[in-house]
């Protein structure tokens, strides 16, 4: 055993006494830091906790969240959109119609009358870009937070938590010219350089308002609606009874669908859908494409993904979730729909689960993930037989591998063959272990698709695709 004799050496004593309190000193240190660290954190929290978002116009609120762009209050523009808006937010439909003029008083009082009746809370109308050659012309995102919206809670982690999605789409706006003084920065100052002072100036009006690439239902006439607990279904007027014939299984293939995309494990926020029906193939194909050329492929029913505001605005509510990405989906049946109208409609529906769960921005992926997604959740729900076995479907996909459900394919005059492909896919995927509904997420947000998903996952790779899909 090893013995330690203690000395009473003053010289010796000295260091490890002034050893002692060095090391004393740096613990204090270590541990004021760490006190500051905590009650630095602890700020931090207090002031970067999930708050509600406040509610009102952004001008009105702090400056924390404003635009670029300050609000002016002598600007004609600035001021149609804060009373736009106001009306809007005060449900307000004489206030609006009073920033109208001409045509557009017909227009946007039949937009307020039709939307209304499909029934919403929230509604805004902002421009989203203006002719920089012609001010009198703008685009605009116009739209209204219909029923069954998304509605992520706050603490799911979800960016638009406790935010309104405004399904909103795009519209040509002509306003009344710009009075001549509006038009110089002259207008704010006299020749010896002072202010002027300012008189009120009132807000420009809208002379016309048209949709921009296809007209909605609702642009179109007057509505007829029926509503479910899952569903809002609506339609022209003159086709009221095809309307309430359809609302029960509508209701029926709403369930279906949310439960279908449960049962794989799909958490979206959202309890039912917005859908339009028609038996007028004119009808369906004009809304669908407006005046661009249709598919070759027969069309029975498509979803049109939704915009939201582009950016945060002074006259917009602080709570309406602006960006790029899309903010919900309209679900439209068409009269090819008649005899397949539960799996037609579960196939829309889950297109707009799928729109919900992973929103796009103007970059959107390859109709494959999204089709493919729609057709493999028909099969689930038990509503149609898939038919991927079948020579024609096999022998496009060992020719062409992806290329068989490329966007081409999936609009062309055989464009079945191409969704059977796609569906497949998700089968084998699912087969191998992955979950469909996390494919369907991570396929959407990415570019490249399913393609660029199998490039990252050696096992389902598209060689392997086409070697089990010849197996079968």
């Amino acid at each position: 055993m090893t013995q330690t004799h203690m000395t009473a050496d003053v010289d010796s004593a000295a260091p490890r006494s002034r050893r002692r309190s060095a090391a004393r000193t740096t613990q204090f240190i270590i541990a004021g830091l760490g006190v500051f660290a905590l009650v630095m954190t602890g700020l931090y929290a207090v002031v970067s906790w999930p708050r509600s978002p406040e509610s009102g116009p952004v001008a009105d609120l702090p400056a924390r969240g404003m635009p670029w762009m300050p609000f002016d209050e002598q600007s004609p523009d600035d001021m149609l959109w804060l009373g736009v808006n106001d009306a809007m937010r005060n449900k307000d439909r004489d206030a609006l119609l009073s920033f109208a003029s001409g045509e557009a008083v017909d227009q946007l009082a039949r937009w307020w009358d039709n939307t209304t009746a499909i029934g919403w809370d929230t509604a805004v109308m902002t421009p989203s870009w203006v002719d920089p050659e012609d001010d009198t012309k703008a685009y605009v995102v116009l739209g209204a937070q219909f029923g069954f919206a998304a509605k992520p809670l706050r603490g799911s982690g979800n960016r638009d938590s406790d935010l309104q999605l405004v399904q909103g789409l795009t519209y040509i706006v002509t306003l009344s010219p710009l009075p001549e003084e509006q038009r110089s920065i002259d207008k704010y100052y006299n020749d010896d350089g002072t202010l002027k002072e300012q008189e009120p100036v009132a807000a420009r009006k809208i002379t016309s308002l048209t949709p921009a690439y296809h007209p909605n239902p609702w642009d179109e006439g007057d509505l007829h609606v029926a509503k479910r607990d899952h569903v809002v279904l609506f339609g022209m007027a003159d086709e009221a009874a095809l309307v309430d014939a359809t609302a029960d299984e509508a209701e029926r293939s709403a369930v279906t669908a949310i439960e279908t995309v449960r049962s794989m494990g799909g958490e979206v926020p959202q309890e039912g859908f917005v859908s339009a029906i028609t038996d007028d193939p004119d009808r369906v194909t004009r809304w669908q494409f407006g005046s661009s050329s249709p598919w070759d492929l027969d069309v029975a029913g498509f979803a049109r993904p939704t915009l939201r505001p582009p950016s945060t605005e002074p006259w917009l509510d602080a709570r309406i979730a602006t960006g790029d990405a899309t903010s919900g989906t309209i679900v439209v049946m068409g009269p090819l729909s008649a005899d397949q109208r539960p799996e037609t409609f579960v196939h829309e529906f889950a297109h707009a689960l799928h729109n919900t769960g992973a929103p796009s921005s103007l970059d959107r992926p390859p109709r494959a993930v999204m089709e493919g997604f729609a057709r493999y959740t028909e099969w689930q729900a038990g509503l149609s037989e898939p038919w991927y076995t079948d020579p024609e479907v096999r022998a496009a996909v060992a020719e062409r591998g992806a290329d068989a459900f490329d966007d081409e394919s999936l609009t062309s005059a055989n464009g079945s063959i191409a969704y059977e492909a796609a569906g497949s896919y998700y089968v084998f995927a699912a087969e191998k272990g992955y979950s469909p509904w996390e494919m369907a997420l991570d396929a959407k947000r990415g570019f490249a698709g399913l393609v660029g998903y199998s490039e990252l996952h050696d096992d389902i790779s598209i060689p392997a695709w086409q070697q089990w899909l010849a197996a079968q």
